[in-house]
């Protein structure tokens, strides 16, 4: 039977630079990220569902034509007359670190509880089998909204939802630090995967290494905690039980963007592939190491397609 995967959060209209003065369009965004790369990657049946609101312009007409290509199930993507997608636009140095400019003060996603209350019920997120959201979910909802998602996330765990939090810190989008802090603490104590990266912890809980972070979620009862360290690899627990990664070598860095996002999406698929966490990272970090050697956030299938022809999870770990 098909696993049904609810994803909640942001797709933005992404402009990068091909040449000077000429810009590719896109659609993107961290938790839409990762929906895609959770979904070409799975090779057990699963239901993507991404929840969030858009607008009924042409360009969210586009946005939606964009997540069914990828085979996302986009009846959680709700209508709203009064916003449009946000946008933003990368700028790429030499080494491929990745800045932003955003443009996303009206964005519809900001709406998504609202649209939610308004023309659907807890019955169409009831059952999932996995509900995933992010720090950016969170920063992005006003504080009435931020604590009916909490709600709805307790409501889920509590019918069997696997909850799964990707902190993914942006301190532009919060009031201040203690608010993220407080909300992130939240969210955890609701998880049952966690997948921060320690930048994040470094900034918020002065955390100076990834055991700092396994032992600070242990405590607040994650029960599968992959810590992202970049270069220097990831760390991991699951049930009581740590383990180490390296990360994948990268032949020449082209853009970063997506690296966090494409990792998690092929982490979470590997395990509903019933791949073990310890094997699972191996695979996830070397789709992230594929990513960052691409522009954007979604590299093309047809890119793709060759990398995946060689580095499907159930033969790459054996």
């Amino acid at each position: 039977m098909s696993k049904r995967i609810v994803i909640m959060g942001e797709c933005m209209v992404e402009l990068y630079q091909l040449v000077d003065s000429v810009y590719h369009q896109n659609f993107a965004g961290d938790v839409f990220n990762t929906a895609v790369y959770l979904k070409r990657t799975c090779e057990n049946p699963v239901d993507v569902q991404f929840f969030t609101a858009v607008g009924t312009d042409l360009i969210s007409d586009k946005l939606v034509r964009a997540v069914e290509r990828e085979k996302i199930d986009t009846s959680l993507m709700l209508r709203t007359k009064t916003a449009r997608p946000g946008l933003y636009m990368i700028n790429t140095d030499a080494f491929g670190e990745r800045s932003f400019v955003y443009w996303r003060d009206s964005s519809a996603a900001k709406q998504v509880l609202q649209c939610f209350n308004a023309q659907l019920n807890y019955s169409a997120i009831k059952g999932c089998d996995m509900f995933y959201f992010s720090g950016i979910t969170l920063a992005i909802l006003s504080d009435a909204d931020r604590a009916q998602l909490f709600e709805l996330v307790s409501r889920l765990k509590a019918d069997g939802s696997r909850i799964v939090f990707d902190p993914n810190y942006r301190p532009a989008l919060w009031l201040n630090a203690d608010a993220a802090k407080a909300a992130f603490i939240q969210a955890y104590s609701l998880a049952d995967v966690a997948l921060p990266g320690l930048d994040d912890h470094r900034v918020l809980f002065d955390a100076k290494t990834t055991n700092d972070v396994l032992a600070q979620l242990t405590e607040l009862g994650v029960a599968e905690i992959i810590v992202k360290d970049g270069v220097n690899g990831i760390n991991g627990r699951y049930q009581q039980q740590g383990f180490t990664a390296l990360a994948h070598p990268v032949k020449k860095v082209v853009d970063t963007t997506a690296a966090g996002d494409s990792f998690n999406g092929g982490y979470l698929a590997a395990r509903l592939g019933g791949i073990a966490p310890q094997h699972a990272v191996k695979f996830a970090a070397r789709l992230a190491g594929f990513v960052v050697e691409h522009t954007g956030a979604i590299v093309s299938k047809d890119h793709f397609n060759g990398f995946w022809a060689q580095n499907r999870p159930s033969v790459f770990v054996k």
